[in-house]
């Protein structure tokens, strides 16, 4: 991304003044949503005029983005069993390690995994233990020390600390893209670190579900400012495609609508337990809508291919 992609403004915010995909310069007001997770503060979304992108802007800059983090209520960095959302997170979590190495195992039966965002690195561990060799990338520091301290595995700060002669066969970002800054160059820097026919796996929010229209700026999946980007289908096979990479399949994800419909209703009011049963309700009517319609889920699961240049 070019030193024209920000204009900084106090205090510790910078603003867009291009799009992060197609780079046009007219970016207009959306939504204004609140981070109901760490700060409390509101911040704005705008949607590209050319192509309809939509970011996060103003946003905090790099230096500032990591206090937004510090929170034991975002549990993709802790392993907290306080709260009934922290145990239900980790159920779903252990059903969807089995699903996630079988999807992996299904293309790539062993080699090389590396998995940017990988948390706590409950992920790598699992595949460590079915025989691949594993590679973790997590910028925040508790989550890296636990990572390498219960499942032994590397895992190193940033993707331009993994050795560049490393080639991997599967490459995850597992609701992680729409956190990074610079997506170009996250894009440039896998395709040098895939080897040939390397499989890539993307799992982003997606703002075109039922859910996301229903809840509006309450939607728990615009989560700002730690989510920079919120996509659709058509962004997501513009951005990865347009850097060297071929859509091998979609996949839908029925887990995410009623976890994220329950944070929704807790960003609208209610209680846990009435959270809960609506969220349960209202994610699996979103579901239904996807299953009969074109419409996608909650978040979308993408498969990826590198392609030959």
């Amino acid at each position: 991304m070019n030193d024209r992609s920000f204009h900084v403004e106090p205090p510790g915010l910078e603003s867009l003044v291009q799009c992060p995909l197609c780079e046009a310069e007219h970016l207009r007001p959306s939504l204004e949503v609140e981070d109901h997770t760490v700060s409390h503060e509101r911040f704005q979304l705008v949607d590209c005029a050319s192509c309809g992108f939509r970011s996060t802007s103003p946003r905090p800059a790099a230096q500032a983005l990591g206090r937004y983090y510090e929170s034991d209520d975002y549990i993709s960095h802790s392993n907290s069993s306080r709260s009934l959302g922290d145990r239900l997170y980790k159920l779903a979590r252990r059903w969807a390690l089995n699903r996630k190495h079988a999807l992996v195992a299904q293309h790539r039966p062993h080699g090389r995994v590396l998995d940017v965002g990988c948390g706590t690195g409950e992920f790598l561990g699992h595949l460590k233990r079915k025989g691949y060799l594993v590679t973790g990338v997590e910028p925040a520091l508790k989550a890296r020390e636990q990572a390498i301290a219960h499942h032994a595995i590397p895992v190193v700060p940033s993707l331009d600390l993994v050795p560049g002669l490393e080639q991997f066969h599967v490459v995850t970002l597992w609701h992680v893209l729409e956190h990074l800054p610079d997506l170009r160059g996250t894009l440039k820097r896998l395709y040098a670190l895939s080897a040939d026919q390397a499989l890539l796996l993307i799992a982003v929010p997606d703002r075109d579900s039922w859910d996301a229209a229903y809840y509006g700026p309450d939607w728990a999946a615009y989560d700002v400012p730690r989510h920079l980007s919120h996509f659709r289908r058509s962004d997501m096979l513009r951005l990865v495609s347009s850097h060297g990479f071929e859509l091998v399949a979609m996949r839908r994800m029925w887990l995410d609508a009623p976890y994220i419909a329950m944070l929704s209703e807790r960003y609208r009011g209610h209680g846990p337990v009435m959270a809960l049963l609506r969220g349960v309700l209202l994610g699996a009517w979103s579901n239904l809508k996807s299953a009969f319609t074109e419409r996608p889920t909650s978040s979308s699961l993408y498969l990826f291919r590198k392609s030959a240049r």
